[in-house]
């Protein structure tokens, strides 16, 4: 009885310490010159995940002694970036491949990709099959999807990018796609870019994430099989071959810091923002 007592204390004593860690890394008040207690935390990735990291970013060091400081360069290099320590944290518009499956990897929004045009392409609405067949070069006018009489003229993202990684995914569920004309394609290494090439580019198409809605600028957003990508549509499964999750990456053993910023995250506060920023929270059960 006596060594069972002696149990529960120490987990509780184990307990109160990690909060009271957690606590002191958030308020800063863990005595001492506060400027000589800064720790920072460094994330790369995703250009989707990129603004909604610089929201949480803004608001989590307000209330902790934590700087993070964010960088892009798409999916790709998340995994690379955390093993190699340059990077605490990797950022992923996507699920881990079987490679990045060895660190540890956190659900924190899910996302749909927004299919989107230039001015004056006269097209609200395509299926999966004539993006399908839009990019693989089958169609290469718009009036052969009801739309105007111009060339149409397809942007990609990078090799690697996580929003390139779901629209392909989905392509190729339609007989016989394939992506033998992308390197005939102008290539974008940014949401932004993206965006920029869209609204620049008289009869082109690209693709983007749902956050980036609010400044497509004069691109128009489409609907796809009829479907809106909203993040109703998300959660409730109408939008799904365009849905996916965004993912950040850490080694087995974060820092400190690394995991109360995770927790922040997940936290309302941090979901709050999610939402704030067009994406979508996850459900509270599926919260850790």
């Amino acid at each position: 009885m006596e060594s069972k007592t002696q149990m529960i204390i120490a987990v509780l004593l184990t307990a109160v310490i990690c909060i009271a860690g957690t606590y002191v890394l958030i308020n800063g008040n863990s005595g001492g010159n506060n400027n000589s207690n800064n720790v920072s935390i460094v994330a790369t990735g995703s250009t989707t995940v990129m603004p909604l990291m610089t929201e949480f970013q803004e608001e989590f060091e307000k209330h902790s002694k934590v700087t993070i400081s964010i960088s892009g360069g798409g999916s790709g290099v998340a995994a690379p970036g955390v093993r190699n320590g340059s990077a605490d944290i990797g950022m992923l518009s996507r699920d881990p491949t079987a490679t990045e499956r060895d660190l540890r990897s956190l659900i924190i929004a899910k996302d749909g990709v927004v299919v989107i045009v230039g001015a004056n392409t006269g097209v609200t609405n395509l299926t999966l099959e004539q993006i399908a067949k839009i990019y693989q070069g089958e169609y290469t006018n718009w009036n052969q999807v009801g739309g105007t009489d111009q060339a149409i003229r397809p942007v990609i993202r990078e090799d690697g990018s996580g929003t390139r990684d779901c629209i392909d995914t989905a392509m190729k569920t339609v007989a016989g796609f394939n992506t033998n004309n992308y390197n005939n394609y102008p290539s974008q290494s940014s949401t932004g870019s993206m965006i920029s090439s869209v609204t620049g580019t008289q009869g082109s198409i690209g693709y983007v994430n749902l956050g980036a809605i609010k400044d497509l600028g004069s691109a128009t957003p489409l609907t796809v099989n009829g479907v809106q990508a909203t993040p109703e549509n998300v959660i409730n499964g109408s939008y799904a071959s365009l849905s996916r999750n965004l993912v950040l990456l850490t080694g087995n053993n974060p820092s400190t810091a690394t995991q109360s910023f995770l927790n922040w995250i997940m936290s309302a506060q941090g979901q709050a923002i999610v939402e704030a920023e067009g994406f979508v929270p996850l459900p509270k059960t599926d919260r850790p």
